[in-house]
């Protein structure tokens, strides 16, 4: 992987899961990072422990429901560092299950808001403060955003949400030097899957048994495809859905029938 020595990086949401990860890993390739999110406990543990490597962090706290807050938050981070290299916009939240005829207006508001909206007021900024200089955008997408899956209706609309402005900002920004990609990552053992399905060992199996790699993925599996994204070795690479999900879209076709077993899983 091409190294990040000298990039200055923002991580929205930052505190936990996929985005402390993508952090760490970021630095490890030699970034500085500005950590955002609403969790400022959170955030300080984690510059605690990346400056602990001798990794160059700093928190800001920001929520990206509003927008003078996350505006805040990010100037902060452009004060401290000087610039901004790379992002990565990773906050979301997950969906109860509804049926789309029963699904409460409250709950599609939320998810729309951090999903989608909160996405677009992250692009919005990001893409105002790397005009001059170029850099490069990698959003947190997901398999629901190019697949349907049954009875979270408003999760899987604000997920494709997130791919058309992936795509929209790729096409808009390309000739200012700035490429905006995005990841969709699959089942990834997290804080918000761990709650669901994933809380038991036969939750647990069962997400394997529909995954042709035969597991769960990690936030580091997630977070080094991000920091791939992010270097020069992807150079040429705009407007991009990255799959990192073991297999599950082009085996399944975004299928979440349940299989009687492991073995036919696996068939």
């Amino acid at each position: 992987m091409t190294s990040l020595e000298g990039r200055i990086a923002f991580v929205i949401g930052a505190s936990r899961g996929i985005g402390a990860a993508t952090a760490k890993a970021l630095v490890r390739q030699g970034a500085a990072v500005a950590l955002i999110s609403r969790d400022r406990a959170a955030l300080d543990n984690l510059v605690a422990e990346i400056c602990d490597g001798r990794g160059r962090a700093a928190a800001f706290v920001g929520d990206v429901t509003d927008e003078d807050s996350l505006r805040a938050a990010i100037d902060g981070g452009l004060a401290h560092f000087g610039a901004m290299d790379i992002a990565f916009n990773n906050s979301g939240v997950a969906s109860a299950a509804y049926r789309l005829h029963e699904t409460p207006v409250e709950e599609f508001d939320r998810l729309v808001s951090v999903n989608l909206r909160g996405m677009f007021l992250s692009l919005k900024i990001e893409l105002a403060a790397m005009l001059e200089r170029g850099g490069v955008i990698i959003n947190n997408a997901s398999i629901s955003g190019v697949s349907v899956v049954p009875n979270i209706s408003a999760y899987n609309a604000s997920k494709h949400g997130v791919v058309g402005l992936t795509k929209s900002a790729a096409v808009e920004y390309a000739r200012k030097g700035i490429r905006v990609n995005a990841i969709a990552p699959g089942a990834i053992m997290t804080d918000m899957l761990s709650t669901g399905i994933a809380s038991t060992e036969e939750g647990r199996d069962w997400i394997g048994a529909n995954v042709p790699i035969g597991r769960i993925g990690t936030a580091e599996e997630v977070a080094d495809a991000v920091a791939w994204l992010a270097s020069d070795s992807a150079r040429y690479l705009t407007g991009v859905l990255l799959p990192v999900d073991g297999g599950y879209l082009i085996s399944r076709g975004g299928s979440t029938k349940r299989p009687a077993s492991r073995e036919e899983a696996r068939s």
